[in-house]
């Protein structure tokens, strides 16, 4: 990039500024929102981002989507409140703030003391949210971050919990066993679909893998063939820590299976066999269907020592799954409840009693005997090291896995006691609400998010965390009298009952056993009483004491008592998923129904929310699931869904991976417009992938920015300051102030109908072909007129172009906002100095139907053009440059209006047009031939551009005269300042031509015409 172009662009940046110092000294945002609005109020959502780190491109594209709608439909004359939004609770800032505390997992937190640790996070998210703003108001986005909501207000969580105890009243929510992903760093179950929402969480890795000999007990029938003492079953397990919870095996029904003899006797699918036998001998014994193995028993490979386990006959037997595949491993599969889903709901099926083998850090329990206190990580190396013989074969694969997508710790699949949000029962509804909805783009309708609906699991709405909203439950604590400990020492044991519950807050609820205190054990019966508490005046009724604040550990000091029993109501220990509040916050940021000026209908659905592709399992679903279960409306009505932004190595754009050009440098080197258009016009709004490009952001800044600026600086030069009445009604006369304007009226017309439909892209991209059709086309064939003698035309040219700029500006004011202001500020001759006026605070164009006039003009000068660009490309082909005169040019198969010859001369540099009507193909041929008086004006317009440069240098403008010095040696040249001298007098502003050297010249310089040296000077007069 030249000096020159950068320069430009440092003043244009510079100038954005100066723009937003405008808008924030006249509070023009705030005086967009009380202007008049007709149609009303316009729902906007915004989904709030979670205050961790710094915003990068990623979060900066959607953000400028969402003052791009709000500033569009401001204009079209409806009311868009915009008020920012903060995701303050669950694992994203808990996990910034164990590392800022080097805290290595929950037991570092439980000794460092719960309150401690919560107002840590409580401290973290207030003091990292205030680094936003600079970015935020850098790109233009108007938005209230004074009055920001956060999810941890009180007022927020009160609306949350008041949604959980709606569901509850539903019969929507339960509390259950069930197999979820489970991070045993964070000791928590994590929703499978914000593990999914971003392929970064899954990763390739190499793993051991193992087939296994699970030994059948003699004498079993298999069909009509009798089990000996040495027949095994194979299973392939990717997981070997998970084998010591092995309690069944399962087959596909209808599956091919085989039993064939290789040393001992094995069994497996048919279709399996070639790759787990490639390398021993075998012979096939006998063939069967999986349904007749079903039912038989196999031995355990290794010992639990379990009560439970040895007394029942449920376990290691053979069952039906209609998960199994013969795409891999053995057509076997091993089934360990405890340690996957298909696992779990095969237990469950045939009624399976719960063991709980594996706590929520990772380590096997003492239920698993032997195996008790080792890390499932290390369980999978000693299983290897142990099988033995058992051991059929083991290799290492590469697989997908999925990790913690905030501390990096390997999941594992883990059944636990939680709670959840029954899908199932309102699966239906979702699916025929989401037919409402306006996808852009379209094909995510039916596509993944009905997919995503159709496939969805129970949510688990809990988390065995600290900083969260809490789960508003209170089960009675069995054993614990509520008047005895409040009467004779409310301060002392009900403190220490609560210490006692409290160790076993990380684990899962509790039950009739462990909750029994030594104290009172067999005074009360067991009761199974639980209260769902949704608000804070009820919590204040039932304890008896001021709650003013709804987070671990002073929610878990409120007690109550049962109004079955008598004993002490206690809140069970887990804490909801910040899930639950970002889907709840088109309610909750209200502190609905609590504020009775809020009428949910005024609030729900939304018209618009903009997201990336991950948040099609996050945000979009966990809104269209609540505002479905909670008020039987849909969530939003149009929805536009964004690609994935990667960085400019085309991965996961990541401050780890350094792969994108700082945020800051950019917007003060090119501006925020030039950002804002680089990726309201790119593919990734309409929900393709994408890599970063600085390159492509300077493009749009060329292209858009300094393009329209130039177009500003000339209208300027010779509009002479003075206002010029609006050419609105004005019946022009040329056909380039025809065409202009019909370009103008087809611009609002598209720009419109894309802004409706949510195209974003469709909306922005011909704003840039208008600009160089203003550019390019419109002024740079009209400078004659601007520059001529013929007042009437000029003015004609003039207010044409200033009607334009006024109009341009207003169509790109949701855009590019900055460029935008400056040129209906400067146009209107408003300079910034009138409060009350803005770009965006006026009406949005009208859109006005498209005549047969209007059309035929476009249609023709698209012509006209396609002749210009056939001409120039014959010009080419002859090495002949434009300004060297030619005699005549012809037209095949076209027959030009006489209005658009004089465009084509002037274009082409040409004396003469002819065109021949025709049906083929439009072609055109150049006469080439250059006669002497041809070659003479060539020369003359050589030598009024290097003049003009000279005075452009110089820094003059059309009010300067000056004086020409020249000297040649070549006569050719002399003669043509001699036959031409008026001409040049006129294009250069010169008042006199003299061959002569001058020593007042205030810029001189030698040039070549045709290998002759000529010496020019100026003298400004």
């Amino acid at each position: 990039m030249s000096n020159q172009n950068q320069n430009k662009i440092s003043q244009l940046s510079q100038s954005e500024k100066e723009v937003l110092e405008f808008w924030d000294k006249y509070n023009i945002f705030e005086k967009s929102l009380n202007k008049e609005s007709p149609l009303g109020d316009y729902v906007f959502y915004d989904g709030p981002p979670f205050i961790t780190g710094l915003p990068h491109y990623a979060t900066l594209l959607p953000s400028i989507a969402k003052d791009v709608v709000p500033r569009y439909q401001t204009m079209r004359g409806f009311r868009v409140q915009r008020v920012w939004g903060w995701d303050c609770h669950g694992l994203p800032a808990e996990n910034k703030v164990e590392k800022e505390l080097d805290l290595k997992n929950k037991k570092d937190i439980e000794a460092l003391g719960v309150d401690k640790f919560v107002n840590a996070c409580r401290d973290y998210v207030s003091n990292t949210s205030k680094s936003w703003e600079w970015y935020i108001n850098r790109i233009g986005r108007w938005v209230d971050m004074k009055n920001a909501y956060k999810t941890m207000d009180l007022s927020f969580m009160e609306s949350v919990i008041w949604g959980f105890k709606e569901l509850h009243k539903k019969g929507l929510i339960y509390e259950g066993h069930r197999t979820s992903l489970h991070c045993p760093r964070c000791a928590t179950p994590l929703s499978k679909f914000e593990i999914t929402m971003d392929d970064g969480s899954y990763k390739e890795v190499d793993d051991k893998s193992a087939i296994v000999k699970f030994k059948l007990k003699q004498g079993q029938k298999i069909g009509d063939f009798k089990a000996d003492n040495n027949i095994y079953i194979l299973a392939w397990t990717t997981t070997p820590w998970t084998l010591p919870g092995n309690l069944a095996l399962a087959v596909g029904e209808d599956i091919d299976y085989v039993l064939v003899k290789s040393n001992d006797y094995y069994i497996l699918a048919k279709d399996r066999l070639e790759d787990v036998f490639k390398d021993k001998e075998y012979k096939v014994v006998k063939e069967f269907k999986g349904n007749d193995l079903l039912d038989l028993e196999y031995e355990p490979i290794f010992d639990l020592n379990n009560k439970i386990i040895k007394t029942n006959n449920k376990f290691y037997k053979i069952y039906a799954g209609d998960f199994v595949n013969i795409e891999d491993g053995t057509g076997i599969v091993h089934i360990a409840p405890n340690f996957g889903e298909d696992d779990f709901n095969l237990a469950k099926a045939n009624n399976f009693p719960i063991i709980d083998l594996m706590d929520e850090n990772g380590h096997y329990t003492s239920e698993a005997g032997e195996w008790s206190g080792l890390y499932f990580k290390k369980a999978g190396t000693r299983v290897l090291e142990i099988l033995g013989d058992k051991k059929f074969a083991e290799q290492v694969i590469r697989h997908s896995y999925p990790f913690c997508y905030r501390c990096n710790s390997r999941l594992i699949h883990k059944t636990q006691k939680a709670w959840y949000l029954n899908i199932a029962e309102i699966k239906q509804k979702l699916l025929e609400a989401n037919k409402k909805i306006n996808w852009v783009p379209e094909h995510f309708k039916e596509g993944r998010f009905q997919k995503n609906i159709e496939s969805a699991p129970d949510w688990c709405i809990s988390r065995s965390r600290y900083w969260g909203s809490p789960v508003p439950v209170w089960r009675c604590h069995q054993g614990l009298n509520f008047e005895r400990i409040s009467s004779s020492d409310s301060s002392g044991l009900a403190h220490r009952a609560l210490e006692h519950d409290s160790l076993h807050s990380s684990n899962l609820p509790q039950t009739s056993s462990q909750t029994s205190s030594p104290q009172t054990q067999g005074n009360q019966k067991d009761c199974e009483n639980i209260q769902v508490v949704g608000s804070i005046k009820e919590l204040e009724k039932l304890s008896g004491e001021k709650i003013d604040d709804l987070h671990r550990p002073e929610i878990d000091k409120i007690e109550f008592k049962c109004e079955k029993c008598g004993n002490i109501m206690k809140r069970v220990p887990e804490v909801l998923d910040c899930w639950m509040e970002s889907g709840s916050m088109p309610f909750a940021q209200f502190h609905y129904p609590f504020d009775n000026k809020i009428e949910i209908k005024k609030i729900m659905p939304a018209d618009f929310i903009i997201e990336y592709t991950g948040q099609l399992r996050g945000w979009f679903y966990y809104l269209h699931v609540l505002s479905n279960s909670l008020f039987d409306s849909a969530a939003f009505k149009n929805v536009i869904v964004t690609g994935v932004l990667a960085g400019t190595d085309g991965r996961k754009m990541s401050k780890s991976f350094g792969n994108y050009p700082d945020p800051r440098e950019v917007l003060e080197k090119y501006g925020a417009d030039a950002l804002r258009y680089y990726f309201m016009s790119s593919p990734i709004m309409l929900g393709g992938d994408m890599k970063m490009s600085e390159r492509d952001i300077q493009d749009a800044m060329r292209k858009n920015i300094m393009l329209l600026n130039n177009v500003l600086k000339f209208y300027e030069l010779f509009s002479g300051g003075a206002k010029i009445k609006d050419c609105q009604k004005l019946d022009v006369n040329n056909i380039l102030d025809k065409w202009i304007l019909a370009r103008l009226n087809q611009l609002i017309k598209i720009v419109t109908e894309n802004m409706d439909n949510y195209n974003i892209p469709f909306a922005i991209r011909p704003i840039q072909d208008f600009i160089d059709d203003l550019s390019t086309w419109y002024i740079r064939r009209s400078r004659d007129r601007f520059k001529g003698e013929d007042e009437k035309d000029k003015q004609f040219a003039i207010q044409t172009t200033e009607f334009i700029l006024i109009q341009l500006s207003k169509i790109m004011a949701p855009f590019m906002p900055f460029i935008a202001e400056l040129v209906w500020q400067k146009v209107t001759l408003n300079n910034f100095q009138d409060a009350n006026k803005s770009v965006h605070l006026e009406a949005w164009p009208k859109q006005l139907s498209i005549s047969k006039d209007q059309l035929l003009i476009t249609e023709d000068m698209e012509m006209v053009r396609k002749i210009v660009e056939l001409g120039l490309s014959k010009r080419d082909e002859a090495g002949i440059k434009v300004r060297q005169p030619l005699s005549k040019l012809i037209i095949n198969n076209y027959e030009l209006r006489d209005d658009y010859e004089k465009l084509i001369l002037d274009e082409l540099n040409i004396k003469s047009v002819e065109s021949i009507k025709g049906d083929g193909e439009l072609k055109v041929e150049l006469d080439t031939q250059i006669t002497p008086k041809l070659k003479q004006e060539g020369i003359k317009r050589e030598l009024v551009r290097f003049i003009n440069n000279l005075r452009k240098n110089a820094s003059l403008t059309i009010q300067d005269k000056i004086e020409l010095y020249f000297q040649t040696e070549n006569k050719e040249i002399k003669n043509v300042f001699k036959d031409f001298e008026d001409e040049i007098k006129k294009d250069v502003l010169a008042q006199n031509i003299e061959n002569l050297d001058s020593d007042d010249c205030i810029i001189d310089k030698k040039v070549k015409i045709d290998d002759n040296e000529v010496w020019l000077g100026i003298v400004n007069k």
